[in-house]
């Protein structure tokens, strides 16, 4: 593979299919565009495909032709297309001008394994975006963003043996927009004055002329509403209406991010789409209407672990109950500020950039090694409680999360504690820890699984080592689970040694190590 990579997607946008598909991967595709990589699109010519908002953000498009308008269920997904399969895949191997890719990104409900074999000649790799989980794939990466049901199962039957999981919310499609407000917005006190209405892209249903009709009641007289409406919104003028009879109520048009908003908010209303991950990233208390079918579980699996108040089908659900809903899930936001973290733990808002690095890995001289600070808590809190971790770790019980927040202010605080984090880019990868106990410090270490199997612990490991002897020329220990054959092999080629210690449980061994020994860890 050479320097530039040539990164395909293939996605649709349409008045039926909405926005969100093409969105996620024009954020993916930017990020890839900074790396130097030459993307194109290639979009069916829907209503509403989106492909002029891609060209103007100098994107190559390829239109494909429209034979029939999609019409039907939204979730016929075999309609989605307009055509067949196979015509789908010969058409779009033409759009390739017999341009090799180095991958082929897909987003779309209608392809399947079918598709993507035919089209397996005229790329290297493969990724897949789902969420689904209802068909087979044939692809090197499969990414499902959503929170309901992340485990390994769920894909396992649908994908080759090869392919690669890449599950769950910690790899949604967020703009950086939305770490940078992160970074530099301040705790909500959970008084709610100011109110967020998005419905995505398009809301055919016009949920949003609802909310509004709701929030009209003189029960919500004293909130400040901002309304956003994205590019494929149909009824403009009703809404715009509605809002010129409520001064507090302001109209914005589409834009290409909602972070200044989002950070501006209180808590917001919303649909159950991608901007649940865009909200939960800021830390928003968010109320959730779902839109479509294929929203609705993971809404109810976000709802149960208390990440949202999901309010049920907005489509179905009356101007009064939606007041009466609203009025209740208010009542409970100024009462739950204290969730802001456990919303912020779940989406760190880096999850491009680890799928950026999943296809395009970081050369491992280009890794970096810094002290850790405030702003890593919650990525080491995502480390520690990693299932693999826990499998390895002395004590095996999950970690709560005020508990980690507190351990880790002391440790940063400890003069005899010593945190280190790894970086691809700016993206963290992995930590390094060192605990002084009279004339030596405990090690302990892990890496992202996203970066497992590249070899980078032997890396990780001198570079925390040899930061610090800089600070503390003293011994190191390291407690190892008997049964984590990985760890003792990197212990041991570092130069470790073992001694046995009465003192331990069976199921333990230690491993020594003499600083004065660092002059000899080559890089």
């Amino acid at each position: 593979m050479g320097a530039i990579l040539r990164i395909t997607f293939r996605v649709d946008a349409s008045l039926l299919i909405g926005t969100g598909h093409v969105m996620r991967c024009r954020t993916l595709a930017t990020a890839f565009k900074k790396k130097g990589a030459d993307i194109q699109f290639i979009s069916r010519a829907h209503s509403g495909h989106l492909g002029d908002v891609l060209a103007r953000e100098n994107f190559e498009v390829t239109l494909l032709p429209v034979l029939a308008e999609v019409e039907g269920k939204e979730n016929n997904y075999t309609d989605w297309l307009g055509v067949s399969q196979q015509e789908d895949a010969d058409q779009t191997i033409v759009a390739l001008q017999n341009q090799p890719c180095d991958w082929i990104i897909v987003d779309h409900y209608g392809l399947d394994g079918f598709w993507e074999t035919r089209l397996q000649a005229h790329t290297k790799k493969m990724m897949v975006i789902d969420d689904l989980a209802n068909r087979p794939h044939q692809c090197d990466i499969l990414l499902d963003q959503n929170y309901a049901e992340i485990n390994q199962a769920r894909y396992q039957s649908l994908v080759p043996v090869h392919c690669r999981l890449l599950l769950g919310p910690r790899y949604a499609l967020l703009r950086p927009e939305y770490l940078q407000c992160r970074e530099t917005s301040s705790p909500r006190s959970g008084n709610v004055q100011r109110v967020l209405v998005f419905m995505g892209g398009g809301d055919n249903d016009n949920i949003t002329g609802k909310v509004l009709d709701a929030l009209s009641a003189s029960s919500f007289a004293h909130l400040q509403v901002d309304v956003v409406i994205g590019p494929n919104f149909v009824h403009k003028e009703q809404i715009n209406k509605q809002a010129s009879m409520s001064p507090n109520t302001r109209v914005y048009g589409p834009r290409l991010h909602l972070a200044d908003l989002m950070e501006k908010a209180d808590c917001a209303i919303g649909a159950g789409g991608g901007t649940t991950w865009e909200r939960l990233c800021l830390g928003l208390p968010s109320m959730v209407f779902s839109i479509a079918e294929n929203q609705v579980p993971a809404c109810e699996a976000l709802a149960s672990s208390k990440f949202i108040w999901y309010l049920g089908d907005g489509r179905k659900l009356s101007v009064a109950t939606i007041e009466s809903a609203l009025f209740d899930a208010l009542e409970e936001i100024q009462q739950s500020c204290d969730l802001e973290n456990n919303y912020k733990a779940l989406v760190d808002g880096r999850g491009t950039d680890r799928i950026v690095e999943a296809l395009y890995p970081t050369p491992v001289e280009e890794l970096t090694l810094r002290a850790a600070n405030n702003e890593d808590a919650l990525t080491y809190f995502a480390w520690v409680n990693d299932p693999a971790v826990r499998l390895s770790a002395i004590n095996s019980e999950l970690i709560d999360l005020s508990e980690h927040l507190k351990w880790f202010d002391k440790q940063l605080m400890d003069m005899g504690s010593y945190l280190f984090v790894l970086e691809a880019g700016t993206l963290p990868v992995g930590q390094i820890r060192f605990e002084r106990c009279r004339v030596e410090c405990t090690i302990s270490y892990s890496l992202d699984f996203l970066v497992r199997g590249r070899g980078w612990a032997n890396y990780l490991l001198k570079c925390g080592i040899k930061a610090l002897s800089r600070i503390q020329p003293i011994r190191l220990k390291a407690v190892v689970k008997s049964e984590n054959s990985a760890s003792i092999a990197a212990f041991i080629r570092l130069g470790f040694t073992e001694q046995s210690d009465n003192s331990e449980k069976g199921n333990i061994r230690n491993f020594y190590f003499s600083l004065s020994q660092v002059r000899d860890l080559d890089f």
